[in-house]
């Protein structure tokens, strides 16, 4: 009877549990800048055009994406004199996975993004914006002539595009679009141009 069994168990042996076929958790290393609020959901706003991003997933800067050519070319091995900064820590604070580049080490805490370099990309960010505003509301201006109706109010443009683009709205972002905006239009009518009628919001995505 033993031989039996030990005859039947060598025949149809246990299935063996293999892991290497298994998914693991991928790691994947971040990065931690200092961004306005406003400029990082905008950022989340064009990456959800470009991939159909949901506003609740971790933004990779993956090469090709908005947020890669943003942020690529300012990455640098970080000095051993200085920490980088920890996500979390305030409202302020952008963080975002890297992936594995040929040009730089991304693993392991290897990169930072220096302080200079983070203002450099939030101008870059800020003009973007603000350029995007700048055509929403020249449009709604158009429209409204067009319909001989009202022109309406700075602030309803300004609530109305943040809808649209699914930022928070609030007195800091109201003041950063409303003042740009007639810094803006006061340089056109004074020079007798329009300067971001000449080009498409779409096009600054791709001269980073």
């Amino acid at each position: 009877m033993k031989d039996n069994l030990t005859e039947l168990a060598f025949n149809n042996p246990c299935p063996r549990i293999t892991f290497a076929n298994m998914k693991q958790p991928e790691f994947r290393p971040t990065l931690t800048i200092i961004l306005k609020r406003a400029l990082q959901d905008y950022i989340r706003y064009v990456m959800s055009l470009e991939y159909n991003t949901p506003p609740d997933q971790e933004l990779i800067a993956t090469k090709n994406s908005y947020l890669g050519r943003l942020v690529t070319p300012f990455l640098e091995y970080c000095p051993s004199t200085e920490i980088p900064l920890l996500p979390g820590k305030g409202p302020d604070h952008f963080t975002f996975g890297l992936p594995q580049l040929r040009s730089i080490e991304t693993r392991c805490n290897t990169v930072w993004i220096s302080e200079k370099n983070q203002i450099n990309i939030q101008n870059i960010v800020e003009y973007h914006f603000r350029l995007h505003f700048r055509m929403y509301a020249d449009d709604k201006v158009t429209y409204r002539r067009e319909q001989h109706t009202s022109k309406g109010s700075i602030k309803a443009a300004v609530i109305g595009f943040c809808a649209a683009v699914n930022i928070k709205y609030d007195a800091v972002t109201f003041d950063m679009i409303s003042k740009a905006y007639y810094r803006s239009r006061k340089k056109s009518l004074k020079h007798g141009v329009v300067p971001c009628k000449q080009m498409m919001i779409g096009h600054l995505f791709f001269i980073i």
